[in-house]
């Protein structure tokens, strides 16, 4: 088994332990991750503040991605997803459930519709936040609930990704027989 697999493993078996007693993901783990073959994927968001504290409070209801280039979790996060909520350099402190997610290619159209349409669910009625975007060219937002805390559970990363894919789902292959 690879080291990357190792750790997926052992940290998905952790956080199945200290997740035993919530009747949600219980059953979730029970589920869909214990699947044969799972059609959900888990992923590790790294947050900054006051972000973090607002998805934790259940505040913060819709969380987003900007990027300028096609990154994930950009068309690789879908609904039945889990999330694993991390602080920048810091451990994994929690976890949502994917209830919707959707792509966009920005332009201006979409730039307003996604103003208008979440700005309250992302947290986001601070100019500040649009500013700093505003030379994205792609977005992803991602419909969240069941979120829960964890404790701190150390998560060794050292790269730049402010969004990391630890579980893909396996590929679906129909048979034409």
């Amino acid at each position: 088994m690879s080291s990357s697999k190792k750790l997926g493993f052992n940290l998905l078996t952790a956080i199945e332990r200290v997740l035993a007693d919530d009747p949600f993901w219980a059953a979730y783990f029970r589920d869909q991750l214990a699947a044969p073959c799972p059609e959900v994927a888990v992923h590790v968001a790294i947050f900054h503040e006051p972000f973090l504290t607002w998805v934790l409070e259940g505040k913060k209801r819709v969380e987003s991605r900007f990027s300028q280039k096609q990154i994930a979790p950009f068309g690789s996060v879908e609904p039945g997803d889990a999330v694993l909520l991390k602080r920048v350099s810091g451990p994994l402190v929690g976890i949502c459930h994917v209830n919707a997610a959707w792509s966009y290619r920005l332009d201006p159209n979409t730039w307003s519709f996604i103003r208008e349409r979440f700005s309250e669910l992302l947290c986001a009625e601070d100019e500040e936040f649009w500013v700093q975007r505003k030379d994205a060219r792609f977005a992803t937002l991602i419909s969240i609930d069941a979120v829960r805390r964890l404790p701190d559970i150390p998560y060794p990363k050292n790269d730049r990704r402010g969004w990391v894919i630890e579980l893909g789902r396996l590929p679906q292959y129909s048979l034409d027989l």
